[in-house]
């Protein structure tokens, strides 16, 4: 289900009022306690980050926040401070956190880079700085607070973004000349599944961005079809898959592209 949290804004409304959404906090303190001792309570999690969303400074939106058996996922981007990667397509910071009072995936805190013309976001993990695990079957840190609060201030913080945001400005010149055997390393790879290498070739084709950057942004256009279908975990995924295609950990064979 989606929600807000108060007292932080949502993204202004496209077209007509913005309808209410229930507060989170609020909900999860209804419920029994969690009573799994290895896993983070989201309500001890939301806490800390309201504290550390409190601390930032900068003007900010929550861009999702959906719960369901226990399961969180949150993302948060900066209102402003953005920096343009072409004339009207700006990249701004943010934030994303899941975890799973199940223990179903690992609980992460990490760098979310957000793209503002078409709503689509990449996970930075580029640096080991930029986020914060903990395993599925790990015991919480005994300093797991302070580092989710680290991470928040880092993902906000444009001196510390200003590498991530070059690193996706480097990849507008890098022209493809077809992205088609790449997807097919990453289908073989079983990083994306039919309809996904479909869609991020037609994305690609659609948006005519024939670049690294074009490519990325098609498969984060996935991503966000994945979040409107309700597929939180495998929108994360997608999101991720992103980030470490910008890091360079899912490269193009060198005849498949050349700098401009």
């Amino acid at each position: 289900m989606i929600y807000a949290l108060h007292p932080f804004p949502r993204p202004p409304a496209k077209t007509g009022p913005e309808q209410p959404l229930p507060d989170i906090r609020e909900t999860l303190a209804s419920r029994p306690a969690c009573q799994n001792e290895r896993a983070v309570a989201n309500t001890l999690l939301l806490d800390v980050i309201v504290d550390g969303l409190h601390d930032i400074g900068v003007p900010f939106y929550i861009t999702h926040c959906h719960e369901t058996h226990g399961d969180l996922h949150l993302s948060v981007t900066a209102a402003g401070q953005g920096h343009e990667v072409a004339a009207g397509d700006e990249l701004r910071g943010g934030l994303f956190i899941r975890n799973s009072e199940t223990c179903r995936f690992e609980t992460l805190v990490c760098t979310r880079l957000f793209r503002v013309v078409c709503e689509n976001g990449a996970l930075m993990e580029c640096e080991k700085e930029q986020s914060f695990t903990i395993a599925e079957e790990g015991a919480p840190p005994g300093d797991w607070q302070a580092q989710v609060k680290r991470i928040i201030q880092l993902s906000f913080d444009q001196e510390h973004l200003r590498w991530d945001f070059r690193r996706f400005e480097a990849t507008t010149n890098q022209i493809i000349i077809t992205p088609y055997e790449f997807l097919l390393q990453l289908h073989a790879q079983r990083l994306i599944d039919d309809d996904e290498q479909s869609a991020i070739q037609a994305a690609f084709q659609e948006n005519a961005d024939f670049s690294m950057y074009g490519l990325i942004n098609a498969v984060t256009q996935t991503a966000h079809h994945h979040r409107a279908s309700d597929q939180w975990i495998r929108a994360f995924e997608i999101e991720r898959l992103a980030g470490e295609i910008l890091r360079g950990d899912h490269n193009l064979r060198a005849y498949e592209f050349a700098m401009s």
